[in-house]
C-alpha cells in the first residue's frame, strides 16, 4: 500500500508485518485491558497507515498530540477509542463530537469550556506528578473536576493518567511521581475509570505493573527499539553493571525488575537514488564550501535527499548503502541532495539506503548526537510511505 503521489525515487518503506508483530509481542508480555498505541509526530515518522496493523497485534486505543493526527488515526480506524494527549482549542470541540476523539482535560479552564458546551465529550484527566507540564497538581481542584465531569450530564470520563518525568533507571524519582499520583488520587475511586494509565515504553519494562493500572501506552518499544541498558557479558560490560548498581545503592535507587528478551524490531527504511556519479581529481572539492577536498583521484555519487527530507545535516561520515556496500557521506548536506564517496561500481539510478534495514537507525542517532524519536519523526511528512502488509 503506497500514501500519496510520488514522482521521485525516494520514498520510506514501512513493514507493517514487523509492526504488527511488535504488538503481538507487547500485549503479550505486559497484560493490561487496554494498550493505547502511542502515534503522535506522523506515528513516530513511520505514517499513519500502520494503524491496521497495529490493531490486528492487538492494540485497542490508540493516542496523539492534537486533533489534527487523531483525524489522521480516524481515516483508518472508525471505533477505537482515540485520545489527545494534550487540550484542544474550544472552538474545534464539535470536531471532537462527531468524531469520538476523547480530550485530554489538564485544567479547571479546560474542563469549564468541554462542559459549557454541552456537546457529548469523552475525556481523559490529566495529572501532574511532577514534570510540571500539563495536569492538576492541587488534589481538591482535582477532585473537584473529576466530581463536577461525573456530574455533567455532556461527559464521559473515559480514563485518567500522567506522565512520569523520568524512568526510575538511576534515580528515586520515578517512585516519587508514583506517591504523587497515588496520593492525589486517592479519594477518587480509580476502579470505576475505563482507562488509567501512567506507563510508558520503558517504566513498564522496568518497574511492576502499578495494581491501579488497566491501561499502558506503548510508544518508542512499538517501533523496535528497546531502551533498557543491556549490560554485555565481556568484561567491561560486568564492570559498568556493577558501577551502576553501587551508583544506585548509593542513591537509594530501588532495583529493576529483570528486563524480558523481546523479539521486536525496526520497520522503517528511507530509501533514495543515485542521479549522478562523477569521476572527480585529486584536489578537486565536493559540494558546498572546502569541506571535502579529493586526496586522490574518486568516484562521487550524488543522491536525491537532503535536510529538506529531514536529513540532520551532521550525517556527514556516516555511511549509506549501495548495492549491499556502504559508502561515506561527504561535503556538506544540501537541501535535496547529498554527495558520496563511492566507486566504480555505483551507477545513475542505484537505489541508495539511506538508513533502516542495511544501516541502523541507531548507529545513525549515535552518529549525529541525537534520539531516534528526534530522528525519525523529523522525516518530512511529504516523503511518500509504502506500506508492505
Amino acid at each position: 500500500m503506497s500514501m500519496g503521489e510520488n514522482y521521485r525515487k525516494t520514498y520510506i518503506k514501512i513493514d507493517n508485518r514487523i509492526l504488527e508483530n511488535n504488538a503481538r509481542v507487547l500485549t503479550k508480555a505486559y497484560p493490561h485491558k487496554y494498550y493505547i498505541a502511542v502515534v503522535k509526530g506522523n506515528a513516530y515518522g513511520h505514517g499513519y497507515g500502520i494503524v491496521p496493523a497495529l490493531v490486528r497485534g492487538g492494540i485497542n486505543a490508540f493516542a496523539v498530540s492534537n486533533l489534527n493526527e487523531a483525524l489522521k488515526v480516524r481515516e483508518f480506524e472508525k471505533n477505537l477509542p482515540v485520545i489527545m494527549l494534550e487540550p484542544v482549542h474550544k472552538e474545534y470541540l464539535s470536531v471532537c463530537e462527531q468524531n469520538n476523539i476523547s480530550i485530554c482535560v489538564n485544567c479547571r479552564e479546560t474542563f469549564d469550556e468541554v462542559a459549557e458546551s454541552s456537546l457529548k465529550l469523552k475525556v481523559h484527566i490529566k495529572v501532574d506528578c511532577g514534570m510540571n507540564r500539563l495536569g492538576f497538581k492541587d488534589k481538591e481542584e482535582l477532585e473537584a473536576v473529576y466530581k463536577s465531569a461525573c456530574e455533567c450530564e455532556n461527559i464521559t470520563v473515559e480514563g485518567l493518567f500522567s506522565h512520569f518525568h523520568t524512568t526510575g533507571l538511576a534515580d528515586t524519582e520515578y517512585d516519587a511521581d508514583l506517591e504523587r499520583f497515588k496520593a492525589l488520587t486517592k479519594d477518587i475511586p480509580l476502579k470505576d475509570i475505563p482507562m488509567v494509565h501512567v506507563d510508558k515504553s520503558q517504566t513498564i519494562m522496568a518497574h511492576e505493573k502499578p495494581d491501579f493500572s488497566n491501561a499502558v501506552r506503548f510508544g518508542i518499544v512499538l517501533y523496535g527499539f528497546n531502551l533498557m541498558n543491556k549490560y554485555p557479558g565481556t568484561l567491561k560490560g560486568r564492570l559498568r553493571k556493577l558501577k551502576a548498581s553501587l551508583k544506585n545503592n548509593m542513591h537509594h535507587v530501588k532495583p529493576c525488575k529483570p528486563y524480558p528478551e523481546l523479539d521486536i524490531k525496526t520497520a522503517l527504511t528511507l530509501y533514495t537514488e543515485v542521479i549522478q556519479v562523477k569521476k572527480v581529481k585529486a584536489g578537486e572539492y565536493v559540494g558546498y564550501g572546502l569541506n571535502h577536498k579529493a586526496e586522490t583521484d574518486e568516484y562521487v555519487a550524488t543522491i536525491d535527499t537532503g535536510y529538506g527530507d529531514g536529513i540532520n545535516r551532521k550525517r556527514v561520515g556516516s555511511f549509506v548503502a549501495i548495492n549491499g556496500k556502504k559508502y561515506p557521506i561527504i561535503g556538506e548536506i544540501g537541501m535535496g541532495m547529498c554527495e558520496i564517496k563511492a566507486d566504480e561500481t555505483v551507477k545513475r539510478h542505484d537505489k541508495v539506503t539511506v538508513f533502516g534495514s542495511e544501516i541502523p537507525i541507531r548507529s545513525i542517532t549515535r552518529h549525529v548526537m541525537t534520539t531516534m524519536y528526534e530522528l525519525m519523526t523529523n522525516l518530512d511528512s511529504s516523503i511518500p510511505r509504502i506500506y508492505e502488509d
